[in-house]
């Protein structure tokens, strides 16, 4: 039987209703001839309750130890996935850690790599006529030490299975029916994307939208794995990635950031040093501009790592944070260069809504931009109006 990889995300998994759904959808799947490997997060908000149970005993937690505590949140999850599919029958589950399945990683705790896939336990699995369900977001370093592969590491987990099985599809199901032509709850008209190529999906990663997990696109990219994203409540897929051109030119979606704090540098040298310290902190830098020939900074404004930063006294002498915070908007598609037909038309529709852009960031896939957030809800919905192509 053809292999399709599932993976579920966290809120599917919240309650032990929500398991049951879950098994029931995946026996579907191998009564409808497919054999499933099954690819599970942590269940709701397991992870951020450990990361915050960790931080209440120290500030400054070591990366192995909270590797060993953050990769119990998908050993739980396996576990309960599989009782439910051992319970409800006539087909026997076995539940597999990231370690047991062969995921080989670097030694790069909390962000790991996946290097190598061993499927020779999957195999096994499957010949017995078992379903195989994997921890993800978890494997083994080279030094066997657990690690765990960052924010999203399950869809990477489940596109390296795909493509080390050789896969028909990886589905990955969500609390979402697929990437959708921008968000729904601030573009009531968004609508699904039926089909998106790699670097489309890609640039939709990389801005913010949160459906697929970045580094997920890019290893389906590099092994040809189709990505499949659908609804877990119901199985139903909405959107295919997959190789491609699907559009003659323009824009297929808008992904918007809200709530950015904008920091400018005093200095140019101290770049390399704010740099380290953000990273310390283990604050994502969500832009890196230049204004006034000094280097500009945009971040997340609702984290507490960057008010402790902004409150010391190091970081007063070397950044100088803007008063009011930016929304930063990427159209996502193609043929989008400057000098083009449809950057044009994106800069009349900017002009007409009466905004001032600023810090372009463009290319033939891409055109980002910020405006103040207190502009960026009516100009989403002017720009989906005039610019999203079906």
């Amino acid at each position: 039987m053809p292999i399709v990889v599932l993976k579920y995300g966290g809120s599917s998994l919240a309650t032990p209703e929500l398991f049951k759904s879950v098994a029931r959808q995946v026996i579907r799947t191998k009564e409808a001839g497919e054999d499933p490997v099954v690819v599970v997060s942590a269940m709701g908000d397991t992870t951020d309750h450990f990361l915050q149970m960790a931080s209440q005993i120290t500030d400054k937690p070591h990366a192995r130890e909270l590797d060993m505590l953050l990769s119990v949140g998908e050993r739980i999850s396996i576990a309960l996935l599989a009782l439910a599919i051992n319970a409800e029958g006539p087909y026997e589950a076995i539940s597999l850690t990231g370690s047991q399945v062969g995921i080989i990683t670097d030694t790069n705790h909390t962000q790991a790599k996946i290097l190598e896939v061993r499927c020779g336990r999957i195999h096994q699995v499957l010949q017995k006529g078992q379903i195989p369900i994997v921890a993800g977001f978890q494997g083994v370093s080279t030094e066997k030490e657990i690690t765990t592969l960052g924010r999203g590491g399950s869809d990477t987990t489940a596109v390296a299975l795909a493509a080390a099985l050789g896969a028909e599809q990886c589905r990955i199901m969500k609390d979402v029916d697929g990437v959708y032509t921008a968000d729904p709850r601030h573009v009531p008209v968004a609508r699904v994307i039926d089909r998106l190529d790699y670097d489309q999906m890609l640039e939709f990663s990389a801005t913010g939208s949160q459906v697929l997990a970045a580094d997920a696109v890019s290893l389906a990219r590099q092994h040809g794995v189709e990505i499949a994203v659908g609804l877990a409540a119901s199985g139903a897929v909405g959107t295919i990635v997959t190789a491609g051109d699907f559009t003659g030119g323009g824009v297929r979606g808008l992904v918007a950031l809200r709530s950015l704090a904008a920091l400018r540098l005093r200095q140019p040298q101290d770049l390399m040093q704010v740099l380290a310290d953000l990273r310390e902190s283990g604050l994502p830098i969500r832009g890196l501009h230049s204004e006034a020939s000094r280097p500009l900074l945009l971040l997340d404004s609702d984290q507490m790592a960057l008010e402790a930063l902004l409150a010391s006294d190091g970081w007063n002498a070397k950044v100088n944070p803007y008063r009011r915070l930016y929304a930063r908007i990427s159209a996502i598609g193609s043929s989008l260069e400057p000098g083009g037909k449809h950057f044009a038309r994106l800069l009349g529709l900017i002009q007409k809504q009466g905004c001032t852009p600023r810090w372009f960031c463009c290319s033939p896939l891409r055109v980002s931009f910020c405006v103040r957030d207190d502009e960026v809800q009516d100009l989403l919905v002017r720009l989906h109006e005039g610019l999203v192509v079906s």
